[in-house]
């Protein structure tokens, strides 16, 4: 089980200039201004679960990733992994835990460069003490799963960023950890690729019994993938399964949305009262609604829209994404 308690963390200002006499001078006098990356975030993760923390670019997803894996010490709380604090016992869970950064970051210079992919994955098993035979046959079924086959004997240096992504990808399925850390795993991939990585992450966790924590802001991603879902920057928001946020949060205080498409003009003051929201697009001849509201109000935005001449309605329920926006928006 992972758990984080009261976890906070505040990074110093950075000095302009080191060469700059008076920057240094006010350096050395003044305390340094402390800029907060997260504060008091608390919560769990059950074994088996994909837990996602899920914020926009600079809300902490990768210094909680850090702290989780006793790359960075939190300045309060602590990161627990199957009751061991990820700073003070970090010997303990080395063996349990496995990081993956994205944007093809091999922090830990795992792969060696001129060497081909298939014996990179090799020695990489060898070091985590993966016995031969059994290495092969994970090696074998990890390039299947991938589609990685063809690309087995090439150096690890020729390969597309993307690709050096996808085979950094294929480690949790060597090593087999208990607990899988994915920042930005996907960064880089195309949409096919993309793909093929969700069902491995999946796979991961249902048939290898691994827990993962996956940070991100994909929201495609993490409602594709993540059994429960963190919304945070810096401090936590909310917290839930990806359907339960949408109503849980509220955002939009609406439940569903209508696009529609009306010849003519539209006087938006007969949807007042009755919508949460609605955005409105005109051109010469046809005005564009889309309209948010609760499923209660249904049949009274369809009264009003039977009045006009609609060329064209499409329904759709609220989706995280636009709740995330609400939430998150500058």
């Amino acid at each position: 089980m992972i758990e984080a308690v009261n976890l906070t963390k505040y990074y110093p200002s950075p000095i302009k200039s080191l060469f700059d006499l008076k920057s240094l001078r006010d350096f050395l006098k003044t305390p340094r201004e402390e800029i907060p990356a997260l504060i008091n975030i608390t919560f769990q993760v059950k074994e088996r679960e994909v837990y996602c923390p899920l914020g926009p670019n600079g809300a902490g997803k990768t210094t909680l990733c850090k702290i989780a894996n006793g790359l960075v010490i939190p300045t309060k709380g602590h990161f627990y992994i199957d009751g061991y604090d990820s700073i003070r016992d970090h010997d303990k869970i080395r063996g349990k835990i496995f990081t993956i950064f994205g944007g093809d970051k091999d922090l830990f210079g795992l792969f060696q460069w001129r060497v081909s992919v298939e014996k990179n994955l090799r020695f990489i098993a060898e070091l985590w003490g993966v016995p031969s035979k059994e290495a092969e046959r994970r090696i074998d079924y990890t390039l299947k799963l991938l589609n990685l086959k063809e690309k087995k004997d090439e150096w690890y240096q020729k390969l597309s960023a993307g690709m050096r992504q996808k085979v950094y990808l294929a480690l949790p399925f060597i090593i087999q950890p208990e607990i899988l850390i994915l920042d930005e795993p996907t960064v880089y991939l195309d949409i096919f690729t993309r793909k093929e990585v969700w069902e491995s992450i999946l796979e991961l966790s249902r048939n290898f019994g691994t827990t993962i924590l996956l940070a991100t802001h994909n929201l495609n991603e993490a409602e594709t993938l993540c059994d429960r879902i963190l919304f945070f920057n810096k401090k936590k928001i909310a917290e839930g399964k990806p359907r339960e946020l949408l109503e849980k949060v509220q955002a939009l205080e609406a439940e569903r949305k209508l696009i529609a498409k009306i010849k003519g003009k539209v006087n938006i003051n007969e949807f007042k009262d009755i919508v949460q929201k609605i955005e409105v697009q005109r051109d010469t001849e046809f005005t564009y609604l889309q309209l948010y509201f609760r499923n209660d109000r249904l049949q009274e935005v369809l009264d009003i829209l039977s009045k006009h001449k609609v060329v064209d309605v499409q329904s759709a329920s609220v989706t995280l994404e636009e709740v995330f926006l609400q939430l998150f928006k500058r």
